[in-house]
């Protein structure tokens, strides 16, 4: 069988196949693996900022705490108020001092009491925050300024950068964060720099509903690429496997023997099905039309000859659907060079006991026949006998209809098939094919000479036209002349050919006086 085996060029299709299949199965993991990376640390930096922004706020909660109970203070000496001021920064978590202000000038403080030194409120972003790099106490250590406006003056309460710093730096586990207040930011290492954070990649923030500071994070590409490595590694491995099993599957799939119908009824579908033309001759060596012939264009195993695949067809029922097709071809290329042809030039095409069961077949001629309505040609076709046709009321209607479409009948083959006699007798029969074996053996077989005389002789009496097939030599060819054969064919005249080349070859087999350029 031509289906099961497979030609270096179709072992390069099954591999370049099985090595897509491997690559869209790795990038398919890939691409879940990436959108699983992205969406837990996209979720994850999210959780993060809303966790820190809340440790913030709580800080600041505490800051806005110890304002709001000296705040009735501020206006009275610093020795009536340093007392509250001092209990604030021993009872209240995160403060680091607390000051009253009137104006612009620091008049008393926890730490030092009562105290002398002018500040900037124009600092204070949305006159709230500030954030410091250090003061004079402590000149290296971050802190957070809270401002609490009150009447004639304000309450400054200043919260140690090491609880920023804290909060950043357990924040900061894959993916730094920063928080920033104005144009001053503390990173996890807890230093305070002026502008804006370096961001790279994609970037997130979250911003506080109650102060006026914003926190910021990113990732790049880097460390999406870190995550996914250091927690889908299991993940990886797996989507390898299962793109070296896929790939693996699907090489032996496609090297598995596909059944004859299922390649049958893929080829038709990519219309590898073609008509060759086998010129058919007159008695005077002119071509009065051909018998047209199915090949097929196998994409790896090229041309397949009839024998092959004709009987798998046949027996699926496939030749129905394969036989309009080579009509439908046939019709399209020659129907517009219709006029081109010699007068009475007839079309010749096999069919079976399939087709007689199938009116189907009534409507392909029919289509055929009214392609050519301009410019009438004969349409011919020829009963196989590789089957018995069993006689219905299906195949009487056929025939009848067939006639009535003015389409003829040959029986091909004539005498080596199962019932060329009763085929005469239950069906209108137009012509008769005299089989290329018995016309072989002419001159040099005599049984084989009286069967054809007898064909010859049984046609003529009942009327028929007839048609040999086979013939290879001018002595076949003048004892057929003789014998007064309507028709001939053979690779004397010619083989089959591809419509071009018939096209081509044709005006060389008219007479001289005909027209006919098809070309």
């Amino acid at each position: 069988m031509p289906f099961r085996r497979f030609k270096p060029r179709q072992q390069l299709r099954r591999g370049a196949l099985a090595s897509l299949v491997f690559v869209l199965i790795l990038l398919l993991g890939a691409a879940i693996i990436g959108w699983q990376t992205v969406r837990e640390m996209r979720s994850d930096i999210h959780a993060r900022l809303s966790h820190a922004r809340d440790m913030f706020d709580r800080t600041l909660d505490n800051a806005h705490q110890a304002a709001m109970a000296v705040k009735p203070l501020l206006g009275q000496p610093c020795a009536d108020a340093k007392q509250m001021l001092r209990r604030q920064v021993a009872t209240v978590p995160d403060v680091r001092s607390v000051n009253l202000t009137l104006g612009k000038r620091i008049y008393c403080t926890s730490l030092y009491g009562e105290y002398d030194q002018d500040y900037d409120p124009s600092g204070y972003v949305q006159g709230q925050l500030d954030l410091l790099p250090g003061n004079p106490v402590t000149p290296d250590r971050a802190l957070i300024v809270y401002r609490s406006l009150g009447e004639g003056g304000s309450v400054l309460v200043s919260v140690d950068g090491y609880y920023l710093h804290n909060t950043l730096r357990l924040m900061s586990r894959e993916t730094p964060m920063a928080f920033q207040v104005g144009q001053r930011w503390m990173g996890s290492q807890g230093g305070v720099q002026d502008g804006a954070p370096r961001l790279e990649g994609d970037r997130f923030g979250i911003i506080s509903q109650r102060y006026a500071y914003h926190l910021s994070s990113h990732i790049t590409p880097r460390q999406y690429w870190l995550r996914a490595w250091n927690y889908s590694n299991g993940s990886m491995a797996l989507y390898t496997l299962l793109a070296l099993l896929a790939g693996g599957v699907t090489f032996w799939i496609t090297g598995r023997p596909v059944s004859p119908e299922q390649e049958l009824a893929r080829a038709l579908s990519k219309g590898e099905f073609i008509p060759y033309l086998q010129p058919v001759m007159d008695g005077e060596g002119h071509c009065a039309g051909c018998e047209v012939l199915m090949r097929w264009q196998h994409p790896q195993q090229g041309m397949i000859p009839p024998d092959r695949f004709i009987p798998m067809a046949e027996a699926s029922g496939l030749i129905i659907p394969m036989t309009g097709e080579l009509m439908r071809q046939v019709r399209q290329r020659f129907a517009p060079k219709a006029h081109l042809l010699p007068a009475g030039f007839h079309f010749g095409f096999n069919i079976c006991a399939r087709h007689c069961q199938d009116l189907s077949l009534v409507d392909d001629c029919r289509a055929f026949l009214g392609a050519f309505k301009d410019n009438p040609v004969k349409l011919v076709l020829e009963l196989t006998e590789r089957e018995l046709i069993e006689v219905t009321e299906v195949t009487d209607r056929l025939f009848a209809e067939l006639h009535d479409l003015g389409v003829f009948i040959a029986i091909d083959d004539f005498g080596t098939g199962h019932s060329s006699l009763t085929y005469l007798q239950k069906f209108q029969v137009d012509f008769l094919k005299i089989d290329q074996s018995f016309v072989a053996m002419i001159g040099s077989d005599a049984l084989s000479c009286h069967i054809v005389d007898n064909v010859i002789d049984l046609a003529t009496r009942l009327g028929l036209m007839i048609v040999a097939e086979g013939v290879e030599n001018r002595l076949q060819a003048d004892y057929l002349k003789a014998r007064s054969v309507d028709y001939l064919q053979g690779y004397l005249f010619s083989r089959p050919l591809p419509m071009g080349e018939f096209e081509q070859t044709l005006p060389s087999l008219l007479p001289a006086q005909t027209p006919a350029r098809i070309a």
